[in-house]
């Protein structure tokens, strides 16, 4: 199950008032902060953790306006990769999720290309990425950690643009996210520095393990719905 933690600034990006009735995605997170759900995931009821190998993968998605413009940055919580796309319709969470995974497959397979991974092996990964994962969930919930590195990323965005040209088109996004992708990052509970662009791949190159959590399906979104 993807986890889409939102910022405030995120979190009003999801929001619109529709004939007086406010509307959004965003719900209050299980937990306080993401390293509690990480350690006790929860999941949908109609969702066997085991069948879906326990896998709960958590971004945290912020949001920019650069020049007017709006940009979605949306974190890996674990390998500190940001994904950087221009907005999407504001408060449509289906055309969010489009593009989000659009942009994460292609950032992935830009990467492994560069590291030399075998096509089949990519292959398999993603489609073990379309099986396992196949339903979500948006949560008010942010980290000071990761936040701390979303705001790096926002300020060379915001460099870049008024430096070099807007950021409009796919592989312009790319090229940033895995120029981001080379500083080396820190993080609690980490014994050394690491580069968001590694693990970042490796992430999808290898299965990832959770003990069962409590069940909680408010708010969800299954991704088979929007899939093109």
């Amino acid at each position: 199950m993807l986890v889409l933690n939102c910022t405030k600034a995120a979190a009003e990006f999801f929001r619109v008032t529709r004939k007086g009735e406010v509307l959004s995605c965003v719900e209050a997170a299980p937990h306080k902060t993401i390293a509690e759900s990480v350690a006790t995931p929860v999941f949908p009821a109609d969702v066997d953790p085991q069948e879906h190998d326990s896998i709960q993968w958590h971004w945290v998605v912020h949001c920019v306006t650069v020049k007017r413009k709006k940009y979605l940055l949306v974190m890996d919580y674990d390998s500190r990769y940001c994904l950087t796309f221009l907005a999407t319709k504001k408060g449509d969470e289906i055309d969010f999720l489009n593009m989000f995974e659009k942009m994460m497959v292609s950032n992935f397979m830009f990467l492994a290309n560069k590291k030399g991974v075998d096509s089949v092996e990519v292959d398999l990964a993603i489609a073990r990425y379309n099986d396992k994962l196949t339903t979500c969930t948006f949560y008010l919930r942010s980290d000071r950690s990761v936040q701390g590195h979303l705001n790096e990323v926002a300020w060379h965005l915001e460099r870049h643009c008024y430096e070099d040209g807007m950021l409009l088109m796919p592989n312009q996004f790319i090229e940033f996210s895995a120029f981001m992708g080379q500083f080396p990052r820190n993080a609690k509970g980490r014994s050394s520095h690491f580069f968001a662009n590694d693990v970042f791949v490796d992430t999808w190159l290898q299965d990832i393990d959770f003990d069962d959590g409590p069940v909680d399906t408010t708010n969800l979104v299954y991704l088979s719905d929007y899939r093109k």
